[in-house]
């Protein structure tokens, strides 16, 4: 009997010590989407961001990975109007976290112009002519009509700067590892000219 226990016991160890030494490694992560539902067909312009946004940090390149933004823009033509101008401009782009007081700063560009919280940049000008991305709102059968028209494009946004502890970044690498979240938001104006 004594004999019995005592393989048991051996054998016991053996396999705890083969499943220890032999053991697998894995590891999971959660993804997370920002959710809410809207619907608006009847403002004169509405615009409808496509996706969210999900910053990752590349560690080969030492850097955050670039986001297309896809939204839509849909406008009430105003019968009788000459011209339309649409603009964007920043409103806010700072993500933050509440383990330590670093930020990183969300850039937004459009065709090649860096959105900024000063100016606005024109995305549409009958006037002059400018149209390029949102053809279709720039017909005079849009924006001078009586229907709603829409037309999609895309804004890129990148992680350009970062602080950490109130002080400027060198590098994204310099971070702690951890989660930003936050807002970037823009700010879309519409105008249409009217002759008396």
């Amino acid at each position: 009997m004594k004999k019995l226990v005592s393989a048991l016991t051996v054998l016991s160890v053996s396999s705890l010590f083969a499943t220890s030494v032999f053991a697998d490694i894995s590891a999971s992560a959660t993804a997370k989407w920002d959710a809410t539902a809207k619907k608006d067909t009847t403002s004169a312009l509405v615009v409808t961001p496509l996706k969210s946004l999900s910053f990752q940090y590349a560690e080969g390149l030492e850097q955050f990975n670039t986001q297309v933004g896809a939204f839509d823009v849909t406008v009430q033509g105003q019968s009788g109007a000459t011209d339309f101008e649409l603009s964007s401009k920043l409103i806010s782009n700072t993500l933050s976290r509440t383990s330590d007081a670093s930020t990183l700063n969300v850039g937004v560009v459009w065709n090649g112009d860096k959105l900024s919280k000063t100016t606005e940049t024109k995305m549409i000008d009958t006037a002059q002519n400018i149209n390029a991305g949102l053809e279709a709102l720039a017909q005079s059968t849009a924006f001078a009509g009586t229907g709603r028209t829409s037309a999609q494009n895309n804004f890129t946004f990148t992680i350009d700067s970062a602080t950490a502890d109130g002080t400027t970044a060198a590098q994204f690498k310099d971070l702690t590892d951890g989660i930003w979240d936050g807002e970037v938001a823009v700010q879309f104006n519409a105008n249409w000219t009217t002759t008396p």
